[in-house]
């Protein structure tokens, strides 16, 4: 049973990311799943909802390893830091869906509740228990730091994507920690 459903989901994701969302149907994602469409309504009740689902995986998978980290006893920085680096690890391989996440959660009410209730406020949540260790000014509220670190990374991942053969730095944890650097420091030179 989770063989099929599994199925589904990876017809899925190569059919939502080669026609976009509103582009594909169950129909197209059936044969490429090499089911009837019948069998897709058995696991999910609309496409949207097969949607939903890849949205949970994509974080359970990155959430849940990095949470047994931080309660492993991962200090502060290098939470923030394995925390980017998982996620650019996650956007990195899976851009094509998110690609397709990122567009309809702008049309469609359900996707950006569903992303926004399972990824950003677990990510915001995560970062703000870890910022808030890291010595942050008094005058800036730790939630609007987390906020602010998550959209800087979502936009430098996106910007990475887009440039990759054009990288300057090609070792993914020396760009992580350069990334946090800027984010703490700034970009202006030290005396």
């Amino acid at each position: 049973m989770e063989r099929r459903k599994n199925q589904i989901l990876e017809a899925a994701i190569k059919i939502f990311s080669e026609k976009g969302f509103e582009g594909s149907t169950t129909k197209e994602i059936a044969r490429k799943a090499r089911v009837s469409e019948g069998t897709i309504f058995r696991y999910f009740k609309t496409k949207k909802d097969i949607l939903i689902n890849l949205i949970n995986i994509l974080t359970e998978k990155s959430l849940f390893k990095f949470i047994e980290e931080i309660e492993n006893g991962l200090d502060t920085g290098e939470a923030l830091k394995h925390m980017l680096k998982l996620h650019y690890n996650m956007m990195t391989q899976n851009y094509q869906l998110l690609k397709t996440v990122f567009y309809e959660i702008q049309f469609h009410k359900e996707l950006r509740e569903a992303f926004y209730k399972n990824v950003v406020s677990k990510v915001l949540a995560i970062i703000e228990k870890n910022i808030a260790d890291y010595n942050i000014r008094d005058d800036i509220p730790s939630d609007l730091a987390a906020e602010t670190l998550l959209g800087i990374f979502l936009g430098i991942i996106m910007v990475q994507t887009m440039v990759e053969e054009n990288e300057s730095i090609h070792d993914e944890d020396k760009k992580i920690s350069l990334i946090l650097d800027i984010l703490f420091n700034g970009i202006k030179k030290r005396n």
